[in-house]
């Protein structure tokens, strides 16, 4: 793009925000929606298979196959108590992704004003971003894979693994995000 063209057009129109500026908001956008699609499909998921996803509950909580640590610390819980987990992982994964989507939509309809109305514009974004940490890191990574030691039991592998690259993605984006918008180049 030319010099004068690239002025013409930074000056001409709220569309562009510096010459990267509305490439990083685009980003930002697209990443808050794909990170509230994720937790959205998964959440759709666990309610199409909840007699699934009751039973993998029961059978982290139950301390079946753990050889290498044989004492869990994390008694085994009642029934009522599974099935509020499940609630509240179903939940963290719904506020997260309708957080997230709200909060892309927001950063849409900024994308042209100034760095503080695009940066207010974060905020549910932000806090999709948390809910997700909290559910993937904080639940998954905190109570099943350490205080229900789902890292060695035999079903325990994937959601170990998953658990933490979704917390981590959703931790990069919250970083990637947070990071404040300017209104200059």
């Amino acid at each position: 793009m030319s010099e004068a063209l690239t002025k013409s057009a930074m000056t001409g129109s709220k569309f562009f925000v510096g010459e990267n500026g509305m490439i990083d908001r685009f980003l930002k956008i697209f990443m808050c929606v794909i990170i509230g699609a994720m937790a959205l499909t998964y959440v759709a998921h666990n309610f199409a298979n909840l007699d699934e996803a009751h039973a993998f509950f029961t059978y982290v909580t139950s301390h079946e196959g753990q050889e290498a640590y044989p004492v869990t610390l994390f008694p085994v819980p009642p029934n009522a108590l599974i099935i509020a987990a499940m609630a509240l992982v179903f939940t963290l994964e719904v506020a997260a992704g309708a957080l997230l989507w709200l909060g892309a939509w927001r950063m849409w309809n900024a994308r042209g004003v100034d760095a503080a109305g695009f940066n207010a514009a974060k905020l549910f974004a932000k806090i999709g971003l948390g809910c997700a940490i909290a559910n993937w890191w904080g639940l998954f990574q905190v109570i099943a894979v350490a205080g229900y030691q789902l890292w060695q039991m035999p079903g325990g592998q994937s959601p170990d693994h998953g658990s933490w690259v979704f917390g981590a993605m959703s931790m990069m984006v919250l970083i990637y995000i947070s990071m404040q918008e300017s209104d200059g180049a």
